[in-house]
């Protein structure tokens, strides 16, 4: 049960690319991030308090102010930030590629957890990263993959690799936060995985509004969402279910039928299950470079999540 429900995890988050990449074409990167954020805050906030049973204001009050502050930052890093510049690398470099980059952030997660959090890495970890780092150079430098995504609309862009680089390191920090806001004093706390999602989101689509209203984009973003701009509503709304709400409820109940690190060799999975659905969306064909490109990085990811394993095996 728990490997079927992580399969199914990792499904939802690789469709859930395909419709964030249309709606971010049709919308903005800016005005999608603003609203997506807020539709799943909303729709977690209503599962957290059915899932719990509970109240929206326990699910307010409950937590501490470590609790707010860790969990806040990693919102805004992670999803307010980090998910604005993956969208654009989606947006520019196409979803096989864009996803590929997701692979960097754990390895920015595992150098920031040794800087933050005195956690340390052995040479197997090393070697795993610089594995994950090829196969992500790879890819990008293949020229034969360039001609193919470019005849679908993609193209291999500066502004896009730097894009999804950025967006996988937030994503890492995202993450090295959200550990910090599990911990107090050394110890883990008591708040709900599902509760400190809601936290997170509920900074995240904050600080998204926020950013808008200073960069005096508000009111323009506003109306590219609700005039329904270019027919985009129906993608940012499949986007927003596949993703932040059936693809973190999903992996929330895949944790708890196996172990981390099972769970997260699932999900590492993503740009591999993104290669077909690209086909399919796009009818990008399949290149052998793709293929062992992605294969290289996950197996990279593997070696991450395993390093302390195979040591031992060694």
């Amino acid at each position: 049960m728990g490997l079927l429900i992580a399969i199914i995890t990792t499904i939802c988050w690789s469709l859930g690319i395909f419709p964030f990449t249309e709606a971010a074409k049709r919308f903005g990167t800016g005005a999608l991030n603003q609203y997506r954020l807020l539709l799943a805050w909303i729709f977690i906030s209503i599962i957290a308090c059915v899932y719990y049973g509970i109240s929206p204001w326990q699910l307010a009050v409950s937590p501490s102010s470590h609790n707010y502050l860790y969990l806040g930052l990693s919102g805004i890093i992670g999803f307010t930030i980090g998910d604005f510049f993956a969208f654009n690398s989606f947006k520019m470099l196409g979803p096989k590629l864009g996803s590929l980059y997701t692979t960097i952030a754990p390895c920015a997660t595992l150098i920031l957890g040794m800087l933050v959090l005195d956690e340390h890495i052995n040479l197997m970890g090393v070697f795993g990263l610089l594995v994950t780092i090829s196969g992500v150079i790879w890819l990008t430098l293949s020229k034969k993959d360039a001609e193919e995504a470019k005849q679908h609309g993609f193209k291999r862009n500066k502004a896009g690799i730097i894009y999804g680089i950025m967006g996988a390191l937030c994503q890492g920090c995202g993450l090295v936060l959200t550990k910090l806001g599990f911990q107090k004093t050394g110890e883990l706390s008591e708040i709900p995985t599902l509760q400190a999602v809601w936290i997170r989101l509920l900074f995240a689509f904050s600080a998204a509004m926020l950013i808008s209203v200073i960069s005096k984009n508000f009111i323009s973003n506003s109306k590219i969402i609700f005039t329904n701009k270019n027919k985009g509503l129906g993608y940012m709304l499949a986007g927003t279910v596949l993703g932040p709400v059936l693809g973190v409820s999903f992996s929330l109940i895949a944790i708890t039928h196996l172990k981390v690190a099972e769970a997260q060799t699932i999900f590492a999975l993503l740009p591999i299950f993104v290669l077909p659905f690209n086909y399919f969306f796009y009818k990008e064909r399949i290149t052998i470079p793709s293929v062992l490109a992605c294969l290289m990085a996950v197996w990279g990811v593997f070696i991450l999540i395993w390093r302390e394993s195979i040591v031992v095996w060694i």
